[in-house]
């Protein structure tokens, strides 16, 4: 939890040394955060390579691809964007500060063969998670963003993502920082981490909803051009609740995790309004 707390101390000094620049940055707020209606969409593609637990709760790291898409209406420069931002988003409706869209993820497939520690965990399927997001602009320089998917195949609950990032640029770089916390239904934890009794009774383990699991995310990102960006990051993250005490994290796993990865990304204007 130390981890957390740093970086929620990197965080506030994030904030505290943007606060007095909110003024000076006024007359470009709506440019950075209100695209009128008239502006064509914007696409963003890349992808990224990553280097986290095997799955969460994990002890074990492997490298991983990601993908990266992206699709709203405004400028390159208009909306930030996360690294750990689900892959697919696309924001239908914006205003002045918010912008409301979908957003999905894709999810693997997980075979106890791979992971020894899984083996007592049924094999979960390739499936994804669809739904929504809505993005709220303060000032020109703190973002706070909810999203709100349901799985499919893979599992059938709700998965709800919590962030906060402050974010500057200085020159070519743009950095930003922020905690997180998600929040799931109980059939994705019994779909990710298996049924197992709890106490000396034999008795069976019943999951329920509640937070998934906190921490936070800070990156650095580069632009070599107006279109063309790469960005390294870092990512802690804590798992609380019904979770930490499966036995895959409590026995053979851990409840702190990290991921560290970096992508390219290119972004160009559609020509569509």
């Amino acid at each position: 939890m130390r981890c957390v707390a740093y970086l929620a101390g990197v965080l506030a000094c994030l904030a505290l040394s943007f606060s007095d620049r909110a003024q000076a940055q006024s007359s470009d707020y709506t440019t950075l955060t209100s695209p009128q209606s008239a502006q064509n969409w914007y696409v963003t593609v890349g992808a990224g390579l990553r280097y986290q637990p095997d799955y969460t709760g994990s002890d074990d790291y492997v490298f991983r691809a990601r993908p990266i898409i992206s699709l709203g209406r405004g400028l390159k420069s208009t909306w930030w964007s996360a690294e750990d931002d689900p892959t697919l988003t696309v924001g239908f409706f914006s205003g002045q500060g918010w912008r409301v869209g979908f957003s999905g993820e894709l999810l693997w497939k997980r075979k106890a063969e791979v992971n020894p520690a899984l083996v007592a965990v049924p094999e979960t399927k390739f499936g994804a998670e669809a739904g929504g997001f809505v993005e709220f602009y303060p000032t020109s320089w703190l973002r706070a963003r909810a999203d709100l998917r349901r799985g499919i195949v893979a599992h059938d609950a709700l998965v709800a993502d919590f962030k906060l990032d402050a974010f500057q640029r200085i020159g070519a770089w743009t950095l930003g920082a922020g905690p997180r916390m998600s929040v799931v239904g109980a059939d994705y934890l019994r779909t990710y981490y298996g049924s197992y009794t709890a106490g000396g009774g034999g008795m069976l383990k019943r999951f329920n909803a509640g937070v998934y699991s906190v921490g936070a995310i800070a990156q650095a990102t580069y632009n070599w051009t107006d279109n063309l960006s790469t960005t390294a990051y870092v990512e802690y993250k804590y798992l609380v609740g019904d979770a930490a005490q499966a036995p895959i994290v409590k026995t053979w796993g851990s409840r702190n995790s990290w991921t560290v990865g970096i992508s390219a990304s290119y972004a160009f204007d559609s020509g569509f309004r």
